[in-house]
């Protein structure tokens, strides 16, 4: 399994279009991994998780080949991660496709399409999936579970299994709730892809994760045998308010264990 991480920032990306903060300097200075666009993932060239705003980008960037797409998992309608008007263009006129794209995500998630027009529902197939059940999607086992991020929204993490391998992409949450704390128990997992918003920064706010935080989850998930030695571990999704430049970032987290991923890497399991 290959997962190409095509975005790893937050909301407001990094830098940030309007911002003249000291990170967003530095950023824009230093350049590289230190530019980040708004977060998306990539699985083997097949599942695609999220639609963020920067796609185009992504594509132009990456040499992606979206009209051959057919699966996009989406985790909740925040437009850093649902850029919502972008599955306009996917009818004839604006697109050139042979299948229609299947997109994937909670009730909530379809209710955000529910008025889309006739046209589109010829290429644009909504799914609802229910938390903690598997799905066979292409040549992939997909178990959405539950996020802890929005009141008045279901929202998901994804845990995604090739049958040899098993990954859980968690972005956004805060610390997990009881439910996918008990799931998680009988799963074992090869790499958990962790979100950072906040990286150093030590905020009240409890739907997003620092990087105290995700040394928890480590230790948390290697206790309950749900992560093992092996395990891959790696943090995406930065705020610039959490200072996410990459040195000082990967100085913090190579000691335990845990990699940095920066637009375009390519993490292979």
């Amino acid at each position: 399994m290959k997962v190409l991480f095509l975005g790893t920032a937050a909301a407001e990306g990094v830098p940030g279009l309007f911002c003249g903060c000291e990170v967003c300097r530095i950023a824009r200075q230093r350049g590289g991994k230190n530019l980040r666009t708004r977060s998306s993932i990539f699985i083997d060239n097949t599942l695609k998780i999220d639609l963020p705003p920067d796609t185009l980008h992504h594509v132009l960037s990456y040499g992606l080949d979206l009209s051959r797409l057919q699966h996009l998992l989406i985790t909740h309608t925040h437009e850093d991660h649902l850029a919502l008007h972008e599955l306009g263009y996917l009818v004839p006129g604006f697109a050139y496709r042979e299948q229609p794209l299947t997109a994937y995500g909670s009730e909530d998630f379809a209710r955000t399409l529910g008025e889309i027009s006739e046209q589109m529902r010829q290429w644009l197939q909504v799914k609802v999936l229910q938390p903690f059940a598997p799905y066979e999607i292409d040549n992939y086992t997909v178990i959405p579970v539950l996020a802890y991020h929005r009141a008045d929204e279901r929202c998901y993490n994804y845990i995604v299994s090739d049958g040899s391998r098993t990954l859980l992409y968690m972005c956004d949450t805060g610390w997990y709730r009881e439910a996918t704390w008990r799931y998680l128990a009988g799963v074992r997992l090869d790499a958990v892809i962790a979100e950072c918003t906040k990286a150093f920064l030590e905020a009240p706010y409890d739907t997003h994760l620092g990087l105290s935080d995700v040394l928890k989850l480590k230790e948390r998930l290697l206790a309950m045998g749900t992560a093992h030695a092996d395990t891959r571990w790696a943090v995406t999704h930065f705020s610039h308010n959490g200072r996410p430049l990459q040195e000082e970032l990967e100085a913090f987290c190579h000691p335990h264990g845990i990699e940095v991923a920066y637009d375009g890497w390519e993490m292979a399991l």
